[in-house]
């Protein structure tokens, strides 16, 4: 955190990291993750420690290819391409700043962006890939025999547009109440926090050899969504629940009428939307 009054400079990075040996992307005291790592390398070369604006958080064990972060640091203090091999020397290949560029002073990661985009692999064989199962979901097809990919996709078209995830999130916490100056003052809010959200697309790539790619898009997501409705798709595929269900599911805004998520390790975090800007990264 700077100076008040002090020159800064606005940063953007986009970070792709492996989540297996991280407690989630957001800092936790005593725990590692993402942010806290990304904190400790980049406090010295900017002589502050950075107050880092996420894009959008994932759980211990969900990986990312673009996650977006921004941050303010004093005008000057240290070039941007050094930053970036200095963090990526430390920190890679677990963690690797992709792309670092500075951006307007009102460029937030979390509010300007306007869209995001997530992977969740399937492996569908009867034995589990060795290379594939840190980012993976085996699902074992000697036991459940081949997923049916179409009647998985079949279920998809229910998933468009805007709605309440409320049977496919986990809820928050209940807010505290604050007082004016926006300190805590006791108490929890009756306000309740929506889980209205907006899919734009959603659809199941067969990739041949038992291997299975869901693509997700939207505005954004709420807490173990993506990986709630992956855990339900699945379901479909084995037989166990069918397509036409799922707008039954949702109408219910109740969480035991789905089904239990799908593993973190086979979720990516693949891109966030920005208006004007396409990641490097993305082909």
């Amino acid at each position: 955190m700077t100076a008040d009054n002090e020159p800064t400079t606005n940063v953007r990075l986009v970070v792709a990291y492996d989540g297996t040996g991280f407690r989630g992307l957001a800092p936790n005291p005593g725990v590692r993750t993402v942010v806290g790592e990304l904190e400790r390398v980049i406090e010295p070369l900017i002589g502050v420690k950075p107050d880092i604006v996420m894009s959008g958080r994932t759980d211990a064990g969900v990986h990312a290819q673009g996650q977006v972060l921004s941050f303010e640091m004093p005008d000057g203090a240290v070039d941007l391409e050094r930053m970036q091999r200095s963090v990526n020397s430390r920190l890679g290949p677990e963690i690797v700043v992709r792309e670092i560029v500075e951006v307007p002073p009102d460029f937030s990661a979390r509010f300007s962006a306007i869209g995001r985009r997530y992977r969740y692999l399937v492996v569908n064989r009867p034995v589990n890939d060795p290379f594939l199962s840190r980012t993976a979901w085996w699902v074992d097809s000697s036991r459940h025999g081949p997923l049916d990919v179409d009647s998985m996709n079949a279920a998809c078209p229910y998933l468009i547009g805007e709605h309440d995830f409320s049977s496919f999130c986990r809820r928050p916490r209940p807010r505290r109440n604050t007082d004016d100056s926006g300190g805590v003052s006791g108490g929890v809010s009756d306000e309740e926090v929506s889980l209205v959200r907006r899919i734009d697309d959603a659809r199941w790539l067969d990739l041949g050899d038992g291997l299975l790619r869901f693509d997700i898009r939207g505005s954004a997501f709420c807490h173990q969504m993506v990986r709630s409705i992956v855990g339900f798709l699945v379901a479909v595929g084995t037989g166990k629940r069918l397509p036409g269900e799922l707008p039954e599911v949702l109408a219910a805004r109740d969480r035991s009428k789905a089904e239990n998520p799908a593993p973190p390790h086979g979720l990516t975090l693949w891109q966030v939307d920005y208006e004007g800007y396409r990641p490097a990264h993305v082909l």
